[in-house]
């Protein structure tokens, strides 16, 4: 059998990088069909099995960071976020009223991803599915479509361009069955540096004292916070190693069985993915309190030829999946965790009681063993069936297709939380001890909630022609769909679509495709329902022009194309029938939005508008502009692909700025908004086969940025604070000029309505130099330059080993340090909060010339009000995959009655470089961690 690499796919060139056995093709997915890869005109990559297999996580998503132009990850979390919260509204009158118009509970809660700033559609196998948790083991391909006449087909959706994930199709042949295992290890990074016990003391007295105030401890206090002596009144505790572990596991097994006849071909594959979370468990307790993902699925993929002309396909996917959490919820122990001070309170007191105090009434470890737990449980089946029929008899290059999927979906969650009794350990002058309650024992709970249910349909029929005339090619279709979804207890939410395509190609040298998308929606306003969508796109393969064909045999190909469309983004902004007034029965008390009157004050009973001003929001609009090249040279040894972009969107969903609530209510969202988006997005890749030694880099860069048209913005006393013109999302505050240094400084200067400041605080630049900082002083603190983001891609191989690595990195991407228990310390429970390594570089007298922060105080607004201060790099260069893999010559597993053993190790987030030292560049600081995996494994083929 050929060997050769397994390709990645760019705009509409075959770019090989890994090394597999088969057959090469020359088509690609594209969205709801295949496209010849030659005369393919958008703007596309596409990552193959082999390049998603290398990252060890529980999804695909951490896969595709770095690896894809145009398309940009951050992560946010290390863990997954449950869901354990009611569809329903308690009424004591009316038992549980569900909540209308609530919407899906997304599965992607790690990750930030966009495409060209949009987020994208997902569409799995062709149907639209926001499922990320798929088993990459279990994905033939992962495709990013980017422009306009890529996208069409998915009308009021097709702005946000699509994320296509293609599971693995039957193949004929002989059965092969083929089970991975893999075991890892996850390890926290960048966890925070609270500061000892001994270091907190001194410091929060330095910043009572600096507020006029007494300080809170002595330094014989001091002496034992450090020394330990005394550690039931003196603890010295270090929270994060007691109540997280070093290092958690992650299992995960696929097994897969493909193959069949000329008749039917079928292909079967089962997951189970196993991973704990960080938290310590205690081996007091019988249930598990750590946070934790348990996941079952199954899909299974069936083609059968009925006959010469008519083929049907049917597939089943179906999941199970379980989490489990601390009963205080994640989120809440890592807040906690964060504030409470290494001092504070003894882990147990003398008397083997919870310790706390009366701003820390919990014990920290408590909460994390003993709070008891909460469980969400997914369940999730879909099930598609596609027939073709070959209409060729009666007209050539006619067929039909028709597809359709039911799919249903169960999120249920269980809570039974609880709470210890803690105690504040008093020893009197006589060294008599007592304990005071702090908090007071609370029976577990046993609630279980129906978070959200869901059904979904999906039809779809088309008509398809297809001829060529001695050197011309046509193809033409006509397709309608539509897609219904009930969630929980709306009414129905139906989208509908109707799409002719036209595409002519003259020897695969001059390409011309267009086509017209009506598209609707029924919780639009009626007369807003319907829109009218349209993409077009040119192409010209240079290559095969006679000025070419012999005098640069150096060219194997150059092809220019172009798109450009009108597409929509609606559906999913839509609301709940907003357009609709609805009306809520007031309780009669003050304050419900009703009025007393009369001398005794009694009350007015009634109804007022959930809704108040008339809503006629529709989908909003793009004019979206792709044009790109596809080169290739010396034997398709070198790649290059580029494309430039230029999307104007109108119609966005935004609140007037000029509306002023006079009457006492809020003004709806409307279609006024305008934004454009540009960028430019390339990759390279350089592959060579020498001898037994085969090697490939590939890297790939974007550049995006954006601008504010209009959003009907108030009129601005001064022009520096205009937003319109400027990027998307930055940031106004104030411009921040270092630190005052003396009283004199602080005299001369402009001044702070209500705050006198002292030296040490940070200095406010007065813009309009009226000698005082006020809410005119506010600009742009943050960067305009355009977003870049990069990745590179190596790799090599021989004989039976290979190695790869993946490098991504951003640039002009900034921090805002705003979290003020890490930056600024001393703000919350009277100042008792826990502090970290950053505030050591606070100014004092002694160090006014090299320090980074303000003067330590308790609660200054003053100086952690929105600045430019507080601003640091993003920037950062990853390490992000790195896998060593062999796999056994066939003379040895052939003895072993084995068609293939392979034997690998991978690595996920190996190592960092960053601008900003003091956090992790992704994952916030007091988020769950991110966290570096090391993972082994096994393959066997049989």
């Amino acid at each position: 059998m050929k060997k050769f690499l397994v390709a990645l796919f760019l705009g509409g060139m075959l770019f090989p990088l890994r090394w597999a056995s088969g057959q090469e093709t020359d088509s690609l997915e594209v969205l709801y069909d295949r496209a010849p890869v030659k005369t393919f005109l958008g703007a596309r990559t596409t990552l193959v099995s082999d390049q998603l297999t290398t990252t060890p996580a529980t999804g695909y998503l951490p896969a595709l960071t770095g690896r894809m132009s145009g398309f940009y990850t951050q992560q946010n979390q290390g863990f997954r976020v449950m869901n354990t919260a009611v569809n329903y509204n308690v009424d004591a009158f009316l038992g549980n009223r569900p909540i209308a118009g609530a919407g899906v509970p997304s599965e992607n809660t790690e990750y930030n991803i966009s495409l060209r700033k949009q987020s994208p559609i997902v569409v799995i196998d062709g149907i639209q599915r926001d499922i990320f948790s798929i088993d990459p083991e279990n994905i033939e391909s992962i495709t990013v479509l980017k422009d306009a006449l890529s996208t069409i087909a998915l009308g009021q959706r097709s702005s946000r361009g699509v994320l296509l994930i293609t599971t693995k199709k039957p193949q004929a042949g002989k059965t092969r069955i083929s089970f991975t295992a893999q075991a890892a290890l996850q390890e926290p990074l960048n966890l925070p540096k609270p500061l000892p016990a001994h270091q907190f003391a001194y410091l929060l007295n330095e910043a009572l004292t600096n507020g006029g105030n007494q300080p809170a401890y002595t330094e014989e206090q001091f002496e034992l916070f450090r020394t330990g002596t005394d550690p039931l009144r003196y603890p010295n505790t270090d929270w994060y190693d007691q109540v997280l572990r070093k290092t958690a596991p992650l299992m995960r097994y696929n097994l897969s069985a493909n193959g069949g006849g000329k008749t039917a071909q079928y292909a079967i594959a089962l997951n189970y993915t196993d991973q704990l979370g960080l938290f310590k468990e205690s081996p007091e307790v019988a249930y598990n309190t750590n946070s934790s993902l348990k996941r079952y699925s199954l899909n299974t993929n069936v083609n059968i030829r009925i006959t010469d002309r008519f083929t049907l396909g049917m597939q089943i996917m179906g999941r199970i999946q379980d989490g489990n959490e601390p009963g205080v919820g994640t989120q809440n122990l890592l807040e906690t965790l964060k504030k409470t001070p290494n001092g504070v309170y003894p882990i147990k007191n003398a008397n083997g009681s919870w310790g706390s105090t009366s701003y820390f009434k919990d014990n920290l470890l408590a909460l994390t063993t003993n709070s008891g737990y909460r469980q969400d449980h997914l369940k999730d089946v879909m099930a598609n069936v596609d027939l073709r029929y070959d209409l060729n008899d009666w007209v050539k290059g006619l067929s039909v297709k028709a597809t359709t999927n039911v799919a249903v979906q169960s999120l249920t969650g269980i809570v039974r939380e609880r709470k210890e009794p803690t105690y504040q350990m008093v020893v009197g002058s006589a060294g008599d001890t007592s304990y005071n309650i702090m908090a007071n024992a609370v029976a577990q709970n046993n609630d279980f909630n129906t978070v959200f249910n869901a059904r979904y349909w999906f039809g779809q029929v088309s008509v398809n022609y297809e001829r060529d005339w001695a050197e011309h090619h046509f193809q033409a279709s006509l397709m309608g769909d539509q897609r219904r979804t009930l969630f929980n207890y709306d009414l129905p939410a139906v989208a509908t679509n109707l799409t002719g395509k036209l595409s002519y190609d003259y020897q695969g040298k001059y390409m011309a495709q267009a086509a017209l998308n009506t598209s609707g929606f029924n919780r639009y306003r009626p007369g807003y329902q319907y829109g009218l969508f349209y993409a077009f796109g040119l192409g010209w393969n240079i290559k095969k022009e006679p000025f070419l064909q012999d005098g640069a045999s150096w060219l194997d190909e150059l092809k220019l194309r172009g798109t450009f469309g009108k597409t929509g983004n609606g559906v999913d902004n839509s609301g709940y029938y907003e357009y609709r007034a609805t009306f809520m029965a007031t309780d009669g008390r003050i304050g419900s939005g009703v009025y007393s009157a009369g001398t005794e004050r009694s009350e007015l009973r009634g109804y007022w508008e959930n809704t108040y001003l008339p809503n006629v929001r529709t989908w909003e609009g793009a004019y979206k502009l792709n044009v790109g090249f596809d080169a290739a040279f010396f034997g398709n040894r070198l790649q290059w692909v580029a494309d430039a972009y230029y999307d104007r969107y109108f119609d966005l969903l935004q609140t007037r700025g000029k509306s002023i609530e006079m009457i006492g209510i809020a003004y709806p969202a409307e279609n006024i908004g305008k934004t454009n988006i540009k960028g430019l997005e390339s990759t390279w890749t350089y592959q060579q086969q020498l001898g037994d030694v085969g090697y490939f880099a590939s890297a790939n860069l974007t550049v995006e940025q954006s601008k504010v048209v209009f959003f009907d913005e108030q009129q601005q006393r001064y022009p520096w604070q205009e937003v319109t013109g400027l990027p998307m999302g930055v940031r106004m505050g104030y411009i921040a000029d270092g630190l005052l240094q003396s009283m004199e400084e602080i005299e001369n200067g402009a001044s702070t309505v209500g705050y006198d400041a002292q030296p040490g605080d940070i200095k406010y630049r007065d813009l309009n130099e009226d000698g005082v900082i006020d809410q005119f002083d506010r600009t742009l603190i943050s960067s305009t330059k355009p977003l870049i983001y990069y990745g590179f891609t190596l790799g090599f191989r021989w004989k039976g080993l290979e190695c790869s690595a993946l490098l991504q990195g951003v640039t002009n991407r900034e921090l805002y340090l705003n979290d003020r228990a890490i930056h600024g310390g001393f703000l919350g429970f009277g100042g008792y909060e826990q502090a970290y390594e950053p505030i050591l570089d606070r100014w004092t007298p002694e160090t006014a010339a090299t320090a980074t922060y303000p003067r330590l105080t308790i609660g200054n607004s003053h100086n952690y009000a929105e600045s430019s201060f507080w601003i640091r790099s993003g920037n950062y260069f990853r390490l992000k995959n790195v896998q060593v893999a062999y796999s056994f010559p066939a003379s040895f597993t052939e003895k072993l009655r084995l068609n293939g053993l392979k034997l690998f190790a991978n690595a996920l987030n190996v190592s960092t470089w960053s601008a900003y030292k003091g956090q992790d560049p992704e994952v916030p600081t007091g988020a769950y961690p991110l966290q570096r995996v090391f993972n082994v494994g096994v393959n066997v083929n049989l």
